[in-house]
């Protein structure tokens, strides 16, 4: 009987210990960086530091790129997942973007790439009218761990 108990025992300790609480803690949800991209036409451009954030410097260290109609890059310098965040290390590649069309016109606008494997974090956008065309537009963009 006391075999069984102690087997029992082992067993049941065996299972809470390998919990999935032991597996990665988890850092929770780091707003690393998001923009708000106001000058849909303008060739390339920092935005505002009053809608733009990054974690590791000023919303300066975050530009905009507009390659062609409804298409643009969003690079913010220092939050790619090969950087060093202090507290944090370094992540490698993955995190999440998100973007929203912004204004008047009917418009939707998606990420069509990113990259987080170096030092900076950067992501294509596209955005279209309501027909499907290309369309230049306002957004805003969040990317986060």
């Amino acid at each position: 009987m006391k075999r069984i108990y102690v087997v029992c025992s082992l067993i049941l300790a065996f299972f809470l210990w390998a919990s999935p609480s032991h597996a990665d803690p988890g850092r929770g949800a780091v707003t690393l960086c998001y923009v708000w991209a106001d000058q849909p036409t303008a060739a390339s451009y920092t935005p505002s530091s009053t809608y733009s954030y990054n974690l590791v410097g000023k919303a300066s260290a975050n530009s905009i790129r507009r390659n062609s109609t409804g298409n643009y890059t969003v690079t913010c310098k220092g939050v790619g997942g090969g950087a060093l965040f202090s507290g944090y290390g370094s992540w490698g590649a993955g995190g999440h973007v998100q973007v929203t069309a912004y204004g008047g016109t009917p418009t939707w606008c998606k990420v069509i790439s990113w990259s987080t494997g170096g030092a900076d974090f950067s992501a294509g956008v596209q955005c279209r009218n309501a027909s499907g065309s290309a369309s230049d537009s306002q957004f805003d963009l969040l990317f986060l761990w």
